[in-house]
């Protein structure tokens, strides 16, 4: 291993450090850069699908209430139930909802941007291509998901590319 692979690590988030995946072993050995980032990655996606799949309760909050719109009141998407896989207003909506629940929700992305990507809408389905970069030390390693919206269902699927 390289000197620098051995000198930065990767934290994982509090989570990934609480869930214990292996409670038979009682030490981890130490892992390399490369490994971190590649358990970093596959967290990031688990979290971004739960964030994508969870939907929030209210919509309109009081804009006196600044901490509330940051809050896990609003963690979520809104309610998308009965969206229009046809209406190019309600996939921008939806669109611009993913990006602003992303924003909020997940602070290990810099250069965030969500785009709709074409479909054909006999399938019932969205996709969004989701990139950014994850904001790693030493520098920002860049990420990319392809998400699909069941329109069916409601449930969004996240796969990194």
């Amino acid at each position: 291993m390289s000197r620098i692979d051995n000198e930065i690590r990767i934290t994982p988030s509090i989570l990934d450090r609480l869930l214990d995946y292996e409670p038979d072993v009682s030490r981890e050995a130490p892992k390399s850069r490369s490994k971190s980032l590649r358990e970093l990655k596959l967290s990031v996606r688990r979290d971004l699908e739960w964030l994508l799949n969870s939907r929030c309760y209210p919509e309109d909050i009081d804009d006196r209430l600044e901490e509330v719109r940051k809050s896990v009141v609003v963690y979520g998407l809104p309610d998308i139930t009965g969206i229009s896989a046809k209406s190019h207003v309600e996939q921008k909506r939806l669109a611009d909802a993913l990006e602003n629940a992303i924003r909020t929700f997940e602070p290990r992305f810099l250069n965030l941007k969500v785009t709709l990507e074409p479909v054909n809408n006999i399938d019932r389905m969205l996709k969004f291509r989701i990139e950014a970069q994850l904001n790693v030390e030493p520098t920002p390693e860049p990420i990319a998901f392809d998400t699909v919206l069941q329109l069916g269902s409601g449930e969004f699927e996240v796969v990194e590319k």
